[in-house]
């Protein structure tokens, strides 16, 4: 303990390396059962911890971050569940390390506004909950990336290898997470990032960006397994939940996504030896002039991988580009992909579109896209020239390369080639 103090006292006397230093801290205090702040717990309930008595200044000015991880070190190592507070103001910060494991449940409550700094990011991530298990993340508060700062210089696009801004929120190695309430407006690139996370509920909350912001995903998963986002709404950038490698048993229900690029699996296939991918559902969404509709989406030249039991039900769509499509020719990096896509499903999607190719499966010669299945897809086209034309020179509604098709129920376009 004698030696968190010191470093401790370090912190607060120099600028460089601050962060790092009361990372050091937090671990060995915590790992030690112990804390800083001799016991400044908000006055008259002993298990909420408020920033704002560990020095946080809501001036959206000064830097706050240490506030946040010595109120983080008590809440973490109290024997019951306790609460770290964000009150009402516009709290500074950067990068923050939520830390575990801690002894019991943790919540973090923000009613007010926690902003990040424009630099200072060492890490690919700002605000990081890792390996605390049990924990909920609770607004109304607003978690704001101040991403408009440096989108002009993000000039990642689809390449291959490439450093992102660093993401809003990431969880990682966490079971039993819960996410609610909250706002993230303008995250540098990432808003939400979970990996290697086990039951996960997401609900009732906003995650919100200029269209034309770049990489600025609402919600991205990899190796994450039985996750519920549910009621909320996503108006972002880039996808608006994308599910990625290694996860299974996905439900998305009741969002609405718009604008962005959609509802999509994937990428799938970038990184070497990748984990399979099954259970996700997509249901009762609603698709707001999105650049694409629901999507799985491949990089070439993967190495083996499956991506099974893939569902999209019941979807509202709205002035949305492409609106089905599976895309195995993903990114720039070429060759065949390995990934095996198999039993998808596209049923009740109805509304309108701004391109006429109402249905788009662009499968792998190597891996054909087997038991896809179209059915009750009914869209009206309502602006803007497109699609490709057939050999009559008219246009058709459907493309279907390297994919078996079954079509059912009621669709509104003509069908792809030797499909019924």
């Amino acid at each position: 303990m004698a030696n968190a103090r010191m470093l401790a006292a370090k912190a607060n006397n120099t600028n460089i390396g601050s962060f790092i230093i009361m990372a050091l801290v937090l671990g060995s205090c915590v790992a030690n059962g112990e804390y800083l702040g001799g016991g400044r717990e908000l006055t008259g309930n002993p298990t909420v911890f408020d920033i704002t008595q560990f020095g946080a200044v809501g001036d959206g000015r000064t830097n706050t971050f240490k506030a946040f991880l010595k109120a983080w070190i008590q809440v973490c190592a109290s024997p019951v569940p306790a609460t770290l507070l964000v009150p009402k103001g516009n709290f500074l910060a950067g990068p923050i390390i939520f830390a575990g494991p801690c002894k019991s449940k943790v919540t973090v409550n923000v009613q007010g506004t926690i902003s990040a700094t424009t630099s200072g990011f060492a890490t690919p991530e700002w605000i990081l909950f890792e390996r605390v298990d049990n924990v909920h993340l609770t607004g109304p508060g607003i978690i704001h990336g101040r991403g408009e700062a440096i989108w002009g210089a993000d000039g990642c696009g689809k390449k291959f290898k490439c450093n992102l801004p660093p993401t809003s929120l990431k969880f990682r190695n966490i079971v039993n997470l819960e996410v609610s309430g909250i706002s993230s407006v303008n995250a540098k690139a990432f808003h939400m990032f979970l990996v290697k996370t086990v039951n996960v509920n997401i609900h009732n909350i906003k995650i919100i960006a200029p269209a034309e912001s770049p990489n600025t995903d609402g919600i991205h998963l990899s190796n994450a397994d039985n996750v519920r986002i549910l009621d909320s709404f996503i108006g972002t950038g880039d996808d608006c939940v994308s599910v990625g490698r290694g996860s299974n048993n996905v439900t998305v229900e009741r969002v609405v996504c718009g604008p962005g690029h959609g509802l999509s699996v994937g990428s799938l296939g970038k990184y070497p030896n990748e984990e399979d991918v099954s259970g996700i559902h997509f249901k009762n969404c609603t698709m707001r002039n999105t650049d694409n509709g629901l999507r799985i989406k491949s990089w070439g030249g993967s190495t083996p991988s499956k991506a099974v039991d893939i569902h999209f039900e019941d979807i509202i769509m709205e002035n949305v580009k492409n609106p089905i499509i599976i895309d195995q020719n993903y990114g720039s990096r070429g060759g065949e992909s390995r990934v095996a896509i198999s039993d998808v499903l596209f049923k009740g999607v109805k509304g309108t579109t701004i391109t006429k190719d109402f249905v788009q499966f662009m499968c792998s010669k190597s891996v054909p896209c087997k038991g896809v299945v179209v059915d009750d897809v009914k869209l009206s086209f309502v602006g803007h020239k497109g699609g490709h034309p057939s050999a009559s020179g008219g246009l058709i509604g459907s493309l279907c390369n390297n994919a078996g098709v079954v079509f059912g129920g009621r669709v509104n376009f003509p069908l792809c080639p030797n499909q019924k």
